[in-house]
């Protein structure tokens, strides 16, 4: 087996092991049992538990980040200044973050627990970076053709942020069901991003 795909299959093994049993007693022993190799297999790719998830953390920024550039460019498309539609990235921003926490939910769960990671870890530490970047300079471009200029960016990164995890997470663990569908979501969102246009 070459090293590469030893360490996607640890990584793969890693996400079905805690959805099994939660982060908390999925055991490096347990994750190589998957893959079918030893236990000190591992360490020639990850120096403990933490590294390896913290690695799993830094796939599922780099996807989602991806995924997010993705909605934010098809969005944009045909956007005005000062249009009705200036928000629209901001929501299909929104809507790529609970798509991935939903497609992904192991993965996501991972990503923002850092008692479990190396928080320290210089790849983890760029990737959230990023991704707080992207949403920055989303809604900064939303606020150049008009959409909630009176509210400061970072306030209305945080806010919209902070919304949108909280959806995903309910959504994620069933607490939505009976209020809202999953194919209700994007025009929950687009209501959000109203919402907090409102705020200015």
């Amino acid at each position: 087996m070459r090293s590469a795909d030893l360490r996607q299959r640890l990584l793969r093994a890693a996400e079905q092991e805690i959805a099994n049993c939660g982060p908390a007693k999925a055991s490096l022993r347990a994750i190589a049992r998957r893959v079918g190799v030893s236990h000190q297999a591992t360490a020639h790719h990850f120096d403990d538990r933490a590294g390896l998830f913290t690695a799993l953390a830094v796939e599922g920024f780099d996807l989602l980040l991806e995924r997010t550039r993705a909605a934010i460019a098809s969005a944009n498309e045909g956007v005005a200044d000062g249009g009705p539609d200036a928000g629209r990235p901001v929501a299909a921003a929104g809507a790529a973050y609970v798509e991935f926490a939903l497609r992904h939910p192991t993965m996501f769960d991972v990503m923002f627990r850092p008692e479990l990671l190396h928080a320290d870890d210089k790849r983890l530490l760029a990737a959230r970076e990023e991704h707080r970047a992207v949403l920055l300079a989303n809604i900064a471009a939303a606020q150049e053709r008009g959409w909630g200029v009176g509210v400061p960016t970072e306030e209305l990164a945080v806010i919209g942020w902070a919304t949108v995890h909280g959806l995903a997470v309910l959504e994620r663990d069933s607490q939505l069901d009976g209020l809202l569908s999953e194919a209700e979501m994007p025009r929950v969102l687009e209501r959000v991003a109203r919402t907090l246009e409102a705020l200015a």
